[in-house]
């Protein structure tokens, strides 16, 4: 369940033939509408996120940590999508491995 005052309302326009889509997915989920929108939405912005963020790793203006809280994932996620971006941040997965077995 959503809280409403945690929540913005958003009206958009979209084609038909993405409403006949839009539909299929509802019947298919079982969700409303306003769900189905909702999960599209969040699933877009996290993707856009976690391109922004590799985007701003590769071009060194964010640290790996600000890159991962950008993109909403963990340390050690965003070493790996870096690794597999081919982003060299100069730590590789493998030497975080290597130092986390000595903690």
């Amino acid at each position: 369940m959503f809280v409403t005052d945690k929540m913005k309302t958003v009206t958009t326009r979209i084609p038909k033939k993405e409403q006949k889509w839009l539909e299929e997915l509802e019947k298919e989920s079982g969700a409303q509408r306003s769900e189905v929108l909702r999960r599209l939405i969040e699933k877009g912005l996290n993707e856009w996120r976690k391109k922004k963020a590799l985007e701003l790793l590769r071009n060194h203006k964010a640290t790996v940590r600000t890159a991962a809280e950008i993109a909403g994932v963990t340390y050690i996620e965003m070493l790996e999508l870096a690794s597999e971006e081919g982003i060299d941040i100069g730590y590789d997965l493998k030497e975080l491995e290597r130092d986390l077995e000595r903690i």
